[in-house]
């Protein structure tokens, strides 16, 4: 196992070698140069602050907004990258090592836009609405780290498994099959499930547990946005875990569970993409499957116990 900290997480790689380690870094290091919101400097902040005038961005922006802003369409308007301004008033305008436990917060108005944004293919460009600001969050890693192990397959690499902070991309055959365990939300230093893969696979959990906290009024905030209410996203989930042919889709239908709730949300992602698994854990601790998670495991283990991919 090889790691090393990258876009505000722990970035995990196995079975590559010495070269192969060195190019994940370096390719992270400036994928989060380029795209992280936190930093003044990065190509996103700078069309952040474009106020609704034409940008040109390089070929790297341009492609995350157009898998971004595909999956805000196909999913609705649920996965929604252009929430900044609404992270940014509730306090997670930085990254979130240096957010203080208790800060001053505003209820802001919801700034509604008929559509947050305009990408032009011919000219590639990027115009956003006045008042839009771009968070690319999760599905930054999780396109990273798929596009990481389509490079390494092209030079050769025939296995392997990156993780980036939870979205995991695995490629290539192992006899054995491939193991992946899920923390459990509520201790995240414990193992909740175990599962062996028997297939190349995306897998993508979200949680409203691991970034979280409070303003001066004691009350509690995290960073999953529920588009409909522009506020902290309130299921009944504290966890979502999704398995399909790629890691960034399940990233974002990861997200949009987690959002949904799992009886609305786990019919809405077959509806949509009948080819997914998910794992559900709700606030009250117990543990919800559906969809085709046979698909990519045909046991799912809990302390013993084998649970039915209903």
């Amino acid at each position: 196992m090889h790691e090393f900290r990258a876009m505000n997480t722990t970035i995990c790689t196995f079975g590559l070698r010495e070269k192969e380690r060195k190019q994940v870094e370096q390719w992270f290091a400036f994928v989060e140069k380029t795209l992280s919101r936190f930093r003044e400097d990065s190509e996103l902040s700078q069309l952040n602050r474009s106020n609704g005038r034409p940008f040109l961005p390089s070929n790297l922006l341009f492609q995350v907004m157009i898998e971004a802003d595909f999956y805000y369409v196909e999913t609705g308007g649920v996965f929604n990258p252009y929430l900044g301004h609404v992270l940014c008033g509730i306090g997670y305008d930085r990254s979130f090592e240096t957010i203080s436990p208790h800060f001053l917060y505003t209820r802001q108005e919801k700034h509604e836009v008929s559509r947050p944004v305009m990408i032009d293919q011919r000219m590639k460009s990027i115009t956003l609405s006045s008042g839009v600001s771009v968070d690319l969050g999760g599905i930054a890693k999780g396109w990273s780290a798929e596009q990481m192990s389509r490079q390494l397959k092209q030079n050769g690499v025939l296995r392997g498994v990156i993780d980036a902070g939870g979205d995991i991309v695995i490629w290539g055959e192992n006899e054995k099959g491939w193991e992946v365990y899920i923390a459990d939300p509520f201790h995240p230093e414990n193992d909740l499930l175990f599962l062996k893969l028997h297939r190349e696979a995306g897998i993508a959990t979200s949680s409203t547990m691991k970034r979280r906290w409070r303003d001066q009024n004691g009350t509690m905030f995290h960073h999953i946005i529920d588009p409909q209410i522009g506020q902290c996203s309130d299921s009944d989930l504290v966890q979502a875990t999704v398995f399909a042919p790629d890691v960034t889709t399940a990233e974002v239908y990861a997200k949009c569970l987690l959002i949904l709730g799992w009886e609305n949300g786990i019919a809405w992602m077959i509806e949509k993409r009948a080819d997914l698994g998910a794992i559900g854990v709700r606030t009250d601790g117990s543990i919800a499957i559906g969809g085709q998670l046979s698909n990519y495991s045909e046991e799912v283990h809990k302390l013993g116990q084998v649970f039915s991919n209903s």
